[in-house]
């Protein structure tokens, strides 16, 4: 496409976080990704030599009904127990001792409360097999709420309600990403425990329906939550660029939710893959992927393995270790990396997850 450089599909292939095209990027910090997607084709038992040491995982697709979320969290399972190196984390105390014994810590996710169609009973179930954090809606509207594609922005339904109640009572951390305005806000006014926005970033850098209002990312530090900004391309698109976004339009966002609501309430989270994002993936061919990326996510989605889905200089785990350095070159302390990290997210999880 005309305007962004070097984005043919020859050369964007082969994508740098397929199988045996990782690099590792570790660091002393505990590193909290709270939005990652794992293919079948992973390499499991080397799962733990990448820069993460916890992800929060779309555990299933965001609009499957129960039958597909119980047997997505079946497989994970499995795969705990056939490698040593992974853990279902439960607790905050578990991604600790994951880091410790050099283990990886999954966080059973769901983007997205289609499975619970209209039985709120489901969530007590699912939280029994470990789910940790979840997003009511995915871009559109289901039993619960609209998500944030929907034009008529209604908010939270009467089950919707119950759900905040319901999580709040189980300690299951509500991830407002891809969720309406006016839920996220009805959310966060009825919560008694932080909430967090996974992957968005604010929509006063980049106009986009997938990105939050100074007024959401406000709400939600008024909770105790946090923010995690996404090096996704399009929402670090700046308006009337044409060139592929970089490492530095993404931490202008990290930089951005700090300035606004103080480092205590922002994260990371990538919504990078490990293994090999499938090709003809339902997700990836829905109207809302148009909508919050336009153009560009038009091209570099014909090639969902490419790197160029990413910021340039943050599409691989192997440059966490550049990352950190940048932070510190923008006047970040050790301990304010070791928030952004993960502390914050630990911060968040002992809240809501309990002892």
């Amino acid at each position: 496409m005309a305007g962004y450089p070097h984005t043919t599909l020859d050369d964007v292939l082969p994508h740098p976080l397929q199988k045996g095209h990782h690099t590792t990027g570790k660091t002393p910090y505990v590193f909290i990704d709270s939005c990652v997607q794992i293919w079948e084709d992973t390499e499991y038992g080397k799962l733990s030599d990448y820069s993460a040491d916890a992800y929060c995982i779309t555990t299933f697709r965001p609009h499957d009904d129960a039958g597909n979320a119980l047997d997505a969290i079946a497989d994970w399972y499995k795969i705990e127990r056939s490698y040593p190196n992974i853990r279902i984390a439960r607790t905050a105390q578990d991604i600790v001792d994951a880091k410790a014994n050099g283990q990886t810590a999954i966080i059973i996710n769901s983007q997205g409360g289609d499975f619970l169609c209209s039985y709120i009973e489901r969530l007590d179930v699912f939280h029994a097999m470990g789910l940790r954090m979840m997003l009511p809606a995915y871009n559109n509207r289901n039993a619960i709420c609209d998500g944030c594609l929907e034009p008529t922005d209604a908010g939270l339904s009467t089950m919707g309600r119950e759900w905040v109640a319901g999580c709040n009572r189980l300690g299951i951390v509500m991830d407002l990403t891809h969720v309406g305005a006016r839920a996220t806000f009805e959310v966060m006014e009825r919560t008694t425990q932080p909430v967090v926005f996974s992957h968005s970033n604010p929509m006063g850098l980049v106009d986009n329906a997938r990105n939050v209002t100074d007024e959401q990312i406000k709400a939600c530090a008024a909770t105790g939550g946090v923010v995690a900004p996404t090096n996704w391309g399009p929402l670090n698109l700046k308006a009337g660029s044409t060139k592929r976004p970089t490492v530095n339009d993404y931490l202008d966002a990290i930089d951005y939710v700090v300035d606004l609501v103080g480092i205590d309430h922002v994260g990371i989270g990538t919504d990078m893959s490990h293994g090999t994002y499938p090709d003809g993936d339902k997700i990836r061919g829905l109207p809302s992927k148009r909508s919050v990326g336009g153009a560009y996510a038009d091209h570099i989605e014909r090639a969902p393995r490419s790197r160029l889905r990413y910021v340039e200089g943050f599409d691989d785990y192997g440059q966490l270790p550049s990352v950190v350095e940048l932070l510190k070159q923008r006047g970040y302390s050790e301990e304010h990396v070791r928030k952004v990290l993960g502390g914050n997210y630990l911060r968040v999880f002992r809240a809501v997850w309990g002892a």
